[in-house]
């Protein structure tokens, strides 16, 4: 079995040479220009964007060569050092962009949220959001508020816009705490775990789209990914509570990962089957979270005014009157969405999620067996996931960003695969082959065009 992780290693090095020279050669459309949508070429090949990516693969060789610490506190410490370093590679990456984070954060067509920020206080948009939206740039039009409270609440650090978006580049990073977090509340190895947070901190989708809000989301979903794992691990009411408060924060940020349900229904079925919750608790659990997510609605409502159904159905009338403005076809999308998600998960990550599926059914002998399995419950999650938001319909293109946040859990098998190789050559080989495709990219398509 190692000898076909170790082929699925090199199959995924190969895609990414592939696509890169495809890139490299202007040949590879990443979208559909008949159906709508499609990221243009911004620019010619520069061999800087290969001296970038060298630059960045250098320092990631070097940070894995650190030893895994001993103690807990230690994890957490080269955890922090561990995004910071990425950070930096990130300004790396991002120097050969022809737009600057700045242009990016305050364009009305790339952002919107920074102008609409500035056109409305808080408390109006709150009060009186489905009539100042219409009002707003497109943008932010198709968007519930979370994202604007957002800039509010960093605008009480900075109001320039530079800072602004590496605060932002920050908050998204801090995501691989969250990530660490979760993979361990799977009852995982800190190896697999600590992987899985550098590889959420190279994922290609989020690189392509920072500082951009939807590079936040996945942020908002570990949180909620974490709550849900204390849940199942408590049989308490107050982790029930936390967890409908934070469901609520991400229908006000961003409703579409909601779909990430399929994965954390899996989740629940496991901790019963495994005997961590039972049937009892976790109909408790799920009233306690229904209802203190009714709750903080309507103590929102009374509060500030918003109305969360309303600007819910608001914005899905929106992206639906988009779709056919834009004239963007449901059987078009269904066939292409699922080819830029994979490229934006990175295609060598892929290539590893897809064999610890196979690896992981030749080691859980029975279905018993699989249900329980992590790594196949995250696997499957993932997939119904991506399936049903697909065939849903309402993301239609450009879902190399708006789905970052599905992308960032394709990282927990990939990772799994690297601690089953028993070698940091492999890991080192997924990061960089990963950075080789986020620099290419970065460099030549417009993902975001001021």
């Amino acid at each position: 079995m190692r000898t076909y992780l170790w082929a699925a290693l090199a199959a995924g090095v190969l895609l990414v040479l592939a696509a890169c020279a495809a890139i490299a050669t202007q040949s590879l459309i990443l979208g559909s220009p008949a159906g709508g949508s499609y990221y243009p070429y911004a620019g010619p090949f520069r061999p800087a964007a290969i001296g970038a990516a060298v630059v960045v693969c250098a320092i990631v060789a070097a940070m894995l060569t650190l030893p895994m610490p001993r103690s807990a506190r230690g994890e957490w410490l080269l955890l922090l050092v561990w995004v910071a370093i990425a950070t930096g590679c990130h300004a790396v990456l991002r120097w050969q962009t022809p737009f600057t984070f700045e242009a990016i954060v305050v364009s009305d067509g790339a952002n919107s949220f920074f102008t609409a920020a500035q056109q409305h206080d808080a408390a109006t948009v709150l009060r009186r959001f489905s009539v100042v939206r219409d009002a707003m740039p497109l943008h932010a039009q198709s968007n519930m508020p979370g994202k604007l409270m957002l800039i509010y609440a960093l605008e009480t650090l900075t109001t320039r816009p530079a800072v602004l978006a590496w605060l932002l580049v920050l908050l998204s990073n801090a995501g691989a705490l969250l990530m660490y977090a979760f993979v361990r509340q799977l009852r995982l190895d800190s190896g697999t775990a600590l992987y899985a947070a550098v590889l959420y901190l190279f994922v290609p989708a989020r690189i392509y789209f920072f500082p951009l809000m939807n590079t936040v989301t996945p942020v908002v979903v570990l949180a909620c990914a974490c709550l849900l794992m204390r849940c199942l691990t408590r049989a308490a009411v107050m982790p029930a509570i936390v967890f409908g408060i934070a469901i609520y924060a991400l229908i006000f940020f961003e409703p579409v990962p909601l779909v990430i349900g399929l994965l954390f229904s899996a989740l629940v079925v496991r901790a019963i089957l495994q005997r961590a919750l039972t049937w009892q608790d976790a109909v408790l659990q799920g009233a306690v979270a229904t209802v203190t997510l009714v709750a903080t609605s309507e103590l929102v409502r009374l509060l500030t005014g918003f109305e969360l159904i309303r600007a819910l159905r608001d914005v899905a009338s929106h992206a639906t009157a988009f779709n056919d403005v834009e004239r963007r076809p449901y059987a078009t999308w269904v066939l292409a969405n699922p080819i830029q998600f994979l490229f934006g998960s990175g295609l060598c990550p892929v290539a590893l999620f897809a064999a610890a599926w196979r690896e992981r059914l030749a080691r859980a002998a029975t279905w018993a067996a699989r249900v329980i399995d992590p790594i196949c419950v995250v696997i499957a999650g993932v997939t119904a996931v991506m399936i049903v938001t697909d065939l849903i319909g309402i993301n239609r293109g450009e879902v190399i960003r708006l789905w970052i946040f599905l992308a960032c859990f394709v990282q927990i098998p990939a990772a799994h695969v690297c601690v089953r190789l028993n070698s940091r050559a492999a890991m080192l080989t997924v990061v960089c082959a990963t950075v080789v495709q986020a620099a290419l990219g970065t460099a030549m398509i417009g993902f975001v065009v001021p």
